[in-house]
């Protein structure tokens, strides 16, 4: 009898040590899954990561470069290709190869594509470049009435005031200010490293490696694994338990 006393006890002993030491694991896995069960409706997968330790360990690096462009009062960068306005990434575009600002526009252009922003950063349209015989954009600038101008390979492109027809030009007869790059000040340059390394890690991705495991490695898997054993050792102890106790309780009121 005593004998079997004592093999309860140690039960319960090792149930409430593993339970208390595997609670704090329980809470985080329950919370953390409905989180991710709710992830669009919380804004997980739109919101992103910036803490430099966090970007370090996923091994996300800075921007191979940065093009920024004076505008106005503005300024405009590309870093891979993410679009930038005064440290703010507003729009996606390919291969930045300069920015003008005309009409209360701002003119991104890229190599195969142009981007019309407004003065916030809006969208407003964007333009395919598909001249006949032309090739990639090279650069963009402006002539002296305002009017866009397009480099692309030999030949120089004019726009009309809606940015819809274009026409070739010889070069002799049009001299364009073009856009060219210009350092932007260091708290813009910063705030686009912070971002664009940002970009690669949301908040939902960051909480599924950790809900699984994976964040740490394989050795943090590992350790999920035990834990998850030691949580099935909980379920299957406790019903060991009350099992027995049923059982005490049924012997007790047989000898009464």
């Amino acid at each position: 009898m005593t004998r079997k006393k004592n093999r309860i006890s140690d039960t319960r002993r090792w149930h409430r040590s593993v339970g208390a030491g595997s609670a704090v694991f329980v809470i985080f896995m329950v919370f953390s899954g409905l989180a991710i069960n709710h992830a669009n409706s919380l804004g997980l997968d739109r919101s992103h990561v910036s803490q430099s330790f966090l970007l370090d360990w996923y091994g996300l690096s800075e921007p191979e470069s940065i093009k920024s462009f004076a505008i106005e009062e503005n300024w405009l960068s590309f870093a891979g290709s993410q679009v930038y306005l005064d440290g703010q990434q507003v729009a996606t575009l390919s291969g930045g190869v300069g920015a003008v600002f005309n009409e209360d526009m701002l003119i991104a252009a890229g190599r195969d594509e142009l981007l019309l922003l407004d003065r916030e950063g809006g969208l407003i349209e964007r333009l395919p470049w598909e001249q006949p015989e032309s090739v990639a954009i090279e650069s963009i600038g402006l002539l002296g009435d305002g009017s866009v101008s397009i480099k692309s390979g030999d030949r120089l492109w004019l726009a009309d005031a809606q940015l819809l027809q274009w026409h070739s030009v010889g070069s002799a007869k049009a001299n364009p200010t073009w856009s060219v790059p210009t350092s932007a000040p260091g708290a813009i340059h910063l705030a686009i490293t912070q971002q664009y390394r940002g970009t690669g890690l949301s908040l939902e991705r960051l909480l599924l490696d950790l809900h699984s495991g994976r964040f740490f490695g394989s050795a943090g898997v590992l350790v999920y694994d035990v834990l998850a054993l030691a949580i099935g050792f909980l379920a299957i102890s406790g019903l060991i338990l009350w099992i027995r106790g049923r059982r005490n309780g049924t012997n007790r009121l047989s000898k009464r």
